[in-house]
């Protein structure tokens, strides 16, 4: 990505609505536990809307990850460790399409759910 950053208001990836579904788009980095073989979801971050005030842009979105445009690149290691079977990798999403009942809380609030994380 062209972005690296731990503030969540930095993401460059997309969450589009299309009729019934959002198409993602981003390209994720650390992505934990998508290589274990048991990882069937991943939730995607992404911008949903671009204008809204600028802690409301985000959503987050439940994405299978055995969906079409779903496409893991590589394994990455930390402090030298692959961390196995799970670990972390380098994902691409390129225009994954999903049900809008996928989404988590609702459009714009997907930072919120972030710094609901983090305590």
């Amino acid at each position: 990505p062209a972005v690296a950053s731990s503030d969540a208001t930095n993401i460059q990836s997309s969450i589009r609505r299309e009729g019934n579904e959002y198409v993602v788009n981003g390209h994720k980095w650390w992505t934990s536990g998508a290589l274990d073989p048991e990882c069937k979801l991943c939730v995607f971050m992404g911008k949903s809307d671009t204008s809204a005030p600028r802690h409301q842009q985000q959503s987050m979105i439940l994405v299978p990850m055995d969906a079409p445009g779903v496409k893991i690149i590589r394994p990455l290691s930390v402090f030298g460790f692959m961390d196995e079977p799970g670990g972390h990798a380098e994902v691409t999403f390129t225009d994954v399409r999903g049900p809008v009942t996928n989404m988590l809380l609702g459009e714009g609030r997907g930072f919120e759910i972030a710094q609901g994380r983090l305590g």
